[in-house]
């Protein structure tokens, strides 16, 4: 059995920072081992009376490895007390080493590592459009999953909005516009890369299920060929409260996104909807419930300084609150739910669909989690307008 922690966390509540100065300050000596969603290889760091001696990760050794870790802005840490080689490869005090990292983090020298990569420190390119933030997902890991591998070119169509199909990709390499028909064409609403899935779960229960949105190679691609079949499968084993879920996190991405359009376009921030709607979760609440819309209609309302915002409709089978796995979404952290005065809600059972959660293939797990973290993104750009 393996050497159990006595210290252990979460990287976005105690940063690599705070952990080093803490361990610093009482002299302490272990091992810390960093985990991430986004990278295939965990990380370690030696620790001797306080300071790092020696750290690893993916081929990298010292000081090198050591600052690649400041990147990491989710993730997990584990310390250990346990024997290590004793050799110093790192000179530098624990604080030269964070003042040293912050500087190159902020001279962009340091590759941050996440769901979220920006292409520069500029909003616009030098042409004055958008630069969308590239959303990524978790590293892929699932390989008894990969049918084959496709390669496209920049420009290239993947997937057409409004034609059918269940193809599934996962992004190998390369960056994937995701984009909406507009009054002028097309718009891009995302732009997505490494780890992140082409094509939803829905499309591949529901035939009846159109594209909603285009695929564009926005440079020279690799995708990885999903095995539909063995997902089909794995989907079919899951209760119909789960593929619920599953179903209403994808809608609500496919919802946001066209709101972000129509927004963008000069619907109002309201949507013509009734300011005498009434809350069902406030925007800040404390959210114990987790439902399930049976009937009727609710409005995912945000509101910053003072104003009001529709960002989507909510129709019956979607769900309404929060769940552990579910980070980034809307309610009650960024959003209020509002009612229609014909809503009707149930009570799901939360502790059941977390159960099942923890059995469920970790690829399904990692297109949640892409999913929650693009749905995230393109709430926070829709709000602000930028598109």
């Amino acid at each position: 059995m393996g050497v159990q922690p006595v210290l252990a966390g979460d990287l976005t509540f105690i940063d690599l920072s705070d952990l080093l100065q803490f361990l610093n300050s009482d002299a302490k000596s272990g091992v810390i081992r960093l985990f991430s969603l986004y990278v295939e290889k965990p990380g370690c760091i030696y620790v001797l009376d306080g300071n790092p001696i020696d750290a690893f990760w993916d081929g990298k050794r010292g000081e090198e490895a050591l600052y690649s870790f400041f990147g990491w802005g989710e993730g997990r840490f584990e310390f250990t007390v346990e024997t290590f080689p004793e050799d110093r490869r790192i000179q530098k005090t624990t604080m030269a080493i964070i003042l040293d990292a912050l500087k190159r983090l902020d001279e962009g020298l340091i590759e941050k590592i996440g769901p979220i990569q920006f292409s520069g420190d500029k909003m616009r390119d030098d042409a004055g459009r958008i630069q969308l933030p590239v959303v990524r997902g978790p590293a892929f890991a699932d390989y008894l999953y990969l049918a084959d591998e496709e390669s496209f070119k920049s420009g290239d169509c993947i997937i057409e909005q409004g034609r059918h199909g269940n193809w599934l990709w996962v992004v190998l390499d390369g960056v994937v516009e995701m984009r909406q028909k507009t009054p002028d064409g097309d718009a891009v609403v995302a732009r997505v890369g490494r780890g992140a899935f082409v094509g939803s779960l829905s499309s591949l229960m529901r035939l009846e299920h159109p594209r909603s949105a285009s695929f564009i190679a926005e440079n020279d691609v690799l995708l990885g060929v999903i095995d539909t079949r063995q997902l089909t499968m794995d989907l079919g084993s899951l209760s119909s409260e789960f593929l619920n879920l599953i179903y209403g996190i994808e809608n609500r991405l496919v919802m946001i996104a066209e709101r972000a359009v129509a927004l963008k376009y000069g619907d109002p921030p309201m949507g013509g909807l009734s300011e005498n709607i009434k809350p069902v979760i406030r925007q800040g609440d404390r959210v114990s419930k987790f439902f399930s819309v049976e009937a009727g209609n609710a409005y995912i309302i945000q509101t910053v300084g003072g104003k009001k915002m529709l960002l989507g409709t909510l129709g019956p089978g979607d769900f309404i609150g929060r769940l552990p796995m579910f980070k980034h979404i809307h309610e009650p952290n960024v959003a209020a739910v509002f009612a229609s005065p014909d809503l009707k809600l149930s009570i799901q059972d939360k502790d059941a669909l977390m159960a099942e959660y923890e059995t469920i293939p970790s690829i399904i797990k990692n297109i949640m989690e892409y999913t929650s973290v693009c749905l995230s993104v393109m709430t926070d750009l829709a709000s602000r307008d930028i598109l």
